[in-house]
C-alpha cells in the first residue's frame, strides 16, 4: 500500500518544529486522512481512530517512541490530547511533573515522558473549519526552557499550515471514494451467458483511479467484444469520463464497427469530450464461428495489442497508426484463455512498464485446460512487478458447433431467390425450428433480393443457430441498405421495413470485400414436459 499523503504532511510539521522549537514532537492524524472508508463515513472525529503520523527527536537524542508511524494511537479521556480534540483549543503545560494526575490515564506515554525528563508540553489541534484532522504535541526535556506564549503562537502557525495539507489529503480521499462508488454503480452487472466465451472475470486494481473499467458486449452472429480501458484523472471527474468513454465504446461496437475503427473514432479531437483524457483502451472481438480475434489498442502508450503465449509462434501487431492506434488479428483455438491487460495512469505514459502490461495474451487450450480465468488472473497478479497493477479481463473461448452454422453460395440472379428460400426451409426443418420457417424464409427472400439488385459480385447466405437465429447475407456492395417509407401505390421499397417488423434486431457489418446484412430472431426453448 502506498504511503498516505497525510503522513507526509505530518512529517513536514515535526521537521519544522524540531529542533528549533521542541526537543521532540509527534503528530497523530485522524483515520479520515488515511482511509477512504473513514473519510466518507460521516463519523465525528471522536468516533474515528487516530494513527501516529510522524515523530521526530532532536539530533542525537535517543527518544523512545510510544507508537510507530501508522500504528493506531490512543488519546485517553481527561488528558490534554483528548481535551484539545474536544474543544479545538491548544493546551500549554508549563510545568509537567511526574506525579501529574492525568499521566496515570495515559499508561503508554507516561513512562516515556518520565524517562526523557519532559517538563513542558504543548498540544495543538489540527483542524479546518471545525473538522478535526489530527493533534500535534511538542515536548521540551531537561536542559530546555519551558514553552512560552510565543511558542504557542508559533506552534499555531505550523499547525494551521499542516492542517491545510491534511485537509487536502482528506478531500482527495473523499473524491477518490466518491469516484469509486460512482464507478461501481456505472459498471454493468454480470451479463447473460454467452456461447462465445465462458466465465469472464475482471480485475480493477484498488490503486487505480476510478476511470478504469472492463466490459463484455454481446454482438450479432454469436460474437462478443471484450474491452478494458482507463481514463486519466481522479475522483468523480474520472468516473464520469470513464462512463462517457465506456458508453461511446459500447455504442460504436454495437454498430458493428471494427475495433480499429472504434479506437480511431474515439481519439478524434471532436469525437468525444474525453478523447484527450483516454489513457488506454483495448478492444477484442472474438468470433466463435471462425475462432478468430480482431484486436485494437489505442491511447497512451500504443502497445502491441496481441502477444499469444504459445511455443509455436508469436503474432506480430501491425505498426502503430497515427493517434496511438495498433491493430492485429489472430486465430484462437477453442478452449484458450484470452487475457486483456491495460495499464493505468499509475504508470508513466510510454514507459517500458506500461508497455509490458498493455495488450492481449492468449493462453492456448493445451496450457489452459487446467486453468480457469480466475486462476489466470491470480497468477498474473502474483507475478506482477511492483507498481504495475493493471486492469485485467480474462475469459475462456468456445467454438460454435459446426452443426449450428450453415452457409450457401447464392448466384447473383433473380431465379436464385426461390432456391435460397427452399434451402432455408429445409435447414430449419433439420434444426427443428419449423415455427421460424415462415418468417425466416421471408427475411431471406428480402435480403437476397436486395443483394441481387444492388451488387454485382458473389452473394453468400449464412444461418447461425445460437440463442438467436441469425440470418446473414453478404455481398460485394459497400453501400448501406436504407429503409424507405413506401407509398401505398409503390410496388417495391418495403423489404427492409418487413425485415424490421419480423425480427428483433437488424444491422450491417462492413467487410474488406463489401458488407454483411444480418437479422436476428429469438429461439424459444421447448417447453418442459
Amino acid at each position: 500500500m502506498d504511503r498516505p499523503w497525510s503522513y507526509d504532511a505530518a512529517q513536514q510539521l515535526v521537521d519544522s518544529a524540531v529542533p528549533t522549537m521542541a526537543d521532540f514532537a509527534a503528530v497523530e492524524v485522524s483515520d479520515a486522512t488515511v482511509s477512504e472508508q473513514a473519510a466518507i463515513s460521516g463519523l465525528p472525529a471522536t468516533g474515528l481512530a487516530f494513527r501516529r503520523g510522524a515523530f521526530r527527536a532532536a539530533l542525537g537524542a535517543a527518544i523512545p517512541r510510544a507508537y510507530e508511524v501508522g500504528e493506531i494511537s490512543s488519546l485517553p479521556a481527561r488528558t490534554p490530547y483528548h481535551a484539545t480534540l474536544i474543544d479545538l483549543r491548544p493546551r500549554l503545560v508549563l510545568n509537567l511533573r511526574p506525579q501529574t494526575g492525568w499521566l496515570t490515564r495515559d499508561p503508554v506515554r507516561a513512562p516515556l515522558l518520565r524517562i526523557t525528563g519532559t517538563h513542558s508540553l504543548l498540544v495543538v489541534p489540527l483542524d479546518v473549519a471545525g473538522v478535526v484532522l489530527g493533534v500535534a504535541a511538542f515536548y521540551r526535556t531537561t536542559g530546555s526552557p519551558a514553552f512560552s506564549r510565543a511558542d504557542l503562537v508559533a506552534a499555531g502557525r505550523l499547525a494551521r499550515r499542516a492542517a491545510r495539507l491534511l485537509d487536502g489529503a482528506r478531500r482527495r480521499l473523499v473524491r477518490n471514494a466518491a469516484g469509486r462508488i460512482l464507478q461501481e454503480a456505472l459498471l454493468a452487472p454480470q451479463g447473460p451467458e454467452l456461447t462465445a466465451i465462458e466465465d469472464p472475470r475482471g480485475h480493477l486494481p484498488p490503486s487505480a483511479a476510478p476511470g478504469a473499467w472492463v466490459d463484455v458486449i454481446p454482438l450479432p452472429s454469436a460474437r462478443v467484444a471484450l474491452v478494458t480501458g482507463s481514463v486519466r484523472g481522479q475522483g468523480v471527474s474520472a468516473a464520469t469520463a470513464m462512463s462517457q468513454l465506456k458508453a461511446a465504446v459500447r455504442a460504436l461496437v454495437l454498430l458493428d464497427m471494427s475495433p480499429g475503427e472504434v479506437i480511431s473514432r474515439l481519439h478524434r479531437p471532436t469525437a468525444t469530450p474525453v478523447g484527450d483524457e483516454a489513457d488506454t483502451c483495448l478492444i477484442v472481438v472474438y468470433d466463435p464461428v471462425a475462432c478468430h480475434c480482431t484486436v485494437a489498442c489505442g491511447g497512451h502508450p500504443a502497445a502491441a495489442p496481441a502477444q499469444p503465449q504459445t511455443t509455436q509462434e508469436t503474432v506480430e501487431a501491425d505498426a502503430p497508426l497515427p493517434g496511438g492506434l495498433a491493430v492485429t488479428e489472430c486465430d484462437v483455438p477453442p478452449g484458450s484463455v484470452l487475457l486483456l491487460s491495460c495499464g493505468t495512469d499509475e504508470l508513466p505514459a510510454g514507459s517500458q512498464a506500461a508497455e509490458q502490461v498493455t495488450g492481449l495474451r492468449v493462453l492456448p487450450a493445451a496450457d489452459a485446460s487446467a486453468a480457469t480465468p480466475a486462476t489466470v488472473l491470480d497468477g498474473v497478479l502474483r507475478t506482477a512487478a511492483p507498481g504495475t497493477d493493471p486492469v485485467l479481463l480474462a475469459a475462456r473461448t468456445r467454438a460454435l458447433d459446426t452443426g449450428d452454422v450453415a452457409t450457401r453460395e447464392v448466384p447473383n440472379e433473380p431465379a436464385a431467390v426461390a432456391d435460397a428460400r427452399a434451402w432455408t426451409d429445409r435447414l430449419l426443418t433439420e434444426w427443428k425450428l419449423p415455427e421460424l420457417a415462415f418468417t425466416t424464409t421471408l427475411v431471406v427472400s428480402e435480403l437476397v433480393t436486395n443483394a441481387i439488385r444492388y451488387s454485382t459480385g458473389p452473394i453468400r447466405l449464412r444461418l447461425i443457430r445460437d440463442r438467436m437465429l441469425v440470418c446473414e447475407v453478404s455481398d460485394s456492395c459497400s453501400a448501406a441498405p436504407l429503409p424507405r417509407h413506401a407509398a401505398p401505390s409503390d410496388q417495391d421499397g418495403r423489404g427492409l421495413s418487413i425485415v424490421a417488423q419480423l425480427t428483433d434486431a437488424q444491422g450491417t457489418r462492413y467487410t474488406e470485400t463489401g458488407k454483411t446484412v444480418w437479422a436476428e430472431q429469438p429461439i424459444t426453448p421447448p417447453a418442459a414436459a
